[in-house]
């Protein structure tokens, strides 16, 4: 797998374009990466696309880019084609590239994060519940044999026979690359200590929340820090 090493429980600020103007000296110490969500963006065109990627790059942080779903969490409804295209205009500004491991573009976006080199994430979200851990770890097995270098699950948490089941998965598949959180507010405690056990990263928000129960950059920070050893 390509590594990632932040020498410290790590955090990435989802951000739409309007969020960058948001990023203070104290947001971007809190940060280790820059997620920009594209579906969130207010102008589509590929030029504008990439000048945001631009502006965000000069930032000095690792950038994901993320055009999501809208049936996983999307801000708005576009066509596979659409979704390829805005990958393909910003992968050589990428870091990492996040798209969904159920996804009928997974091959082509898997081609196009080969090709510039980045890091790609088969992500799974379900605003609903938690599924059991079985179900979890067959998903994660099967986002891994596509060809995805990090796995990320995103669930909602409802009790905390769910944050069991979500923390088994972490300490199981942790050095294999895998990124976990519990949407919703029973999930905060996985927000703050998944990163600690073995999560890649967390996320948190920069301006306006783009996920159930995400927290702020600069606030999740402080409660990551003032328990980490």
């Amino acid at each position: 797998m390509k590594r990632l090493d932040f020498g410290r429980p790590a955090i990435a600020g989802a951000a739409s374009d309007r969020d960058l103007e948001l990023i203070s000296g104290k947001v971007l110490d809190a940060l280790d990466l820059i997620e920009l969500r594209i579906d969130l963006f207010s102008d589509l065109d590929r030029r504008y696309v990439r000048t945001v990627f631009e502006k965000t790059k000069a930032l000095g942080k690792p950038v994901i880019a993320t055009v999501r779903s809208r049936e996983e969490g999307g801000g708005r409804e576009l066509r596979d084609g659409e979704r390829l295209g805005l990958f393909e205009a910003v992968a050589d500004l990428a870091d990492l590239i996040d798209i969904e491991g159920s996804s009928g573009i997974f091959r082509g976006v898997r081609r196009i994060a080969a090709d510039s080199r980045s890091i790609l994430i088969a992500s799974y979200h379900n605003f609903e519940a938690t599924p059991a851990y079985s179900e979890l770890s067959v998903l994660v097995r099967r986002f891994r044999s596509r060809g995805a270098d990090i796995v990320k699950v995103a669930t909602s948490a409802t009790g905390c026979e769910d944050l069991r089941s979500m923390t088994r998965l972490t300490l199981g598949y942790w050095k294999d690359g895998l990124v976990t959180i519990c949407m919703g507010g029973k999930g905060l405690p996985t927000r703050i200590f998944f990163p600690i056990i073995g999560s890649l990263f967390t996320f948190a928000s920069i301006g306006k929340p783009t996920a159930p129960g995400q927290v702020s950059a600069v606030r999740l920070r402080e409660l990551i820090d003032g328990i980490y050893f």
